[in-house]
């Protein structure tokens, strides 16, 4: 069965629940790459670096490289 098979309302959870784990999946590339944070702050900010630079209009590929 092909994805255009499905109907509408599954589609959307398919293209949904795919772009939070490709979501995920930058957070914990991101968060291994830095290693240990000194303060939740710290954290958070590159959390919300993460989310701010997936360009999710290309399938959650970076838009510019990261530089955190």
């Amino acid at each position: 069965m092909g994805f255009l098979d499905y109907d509408v309302e599954l589609r959307k959870i398919i293209c949904s629940t795919n772009a939070v784990k490709s979501l995920n999946a930058h957070y914990r590339r991101a968060v291994r790459a830095r290693g240990h944070f000194p303060i939740e702050q710290g954290a958070l900010k590159c959390l919300h670096l993460v989310a701010r630079w997936t360009d999710r209009t290309r399938s959650g590929t970076l838009a510019r490289p990261m530089h955190l």
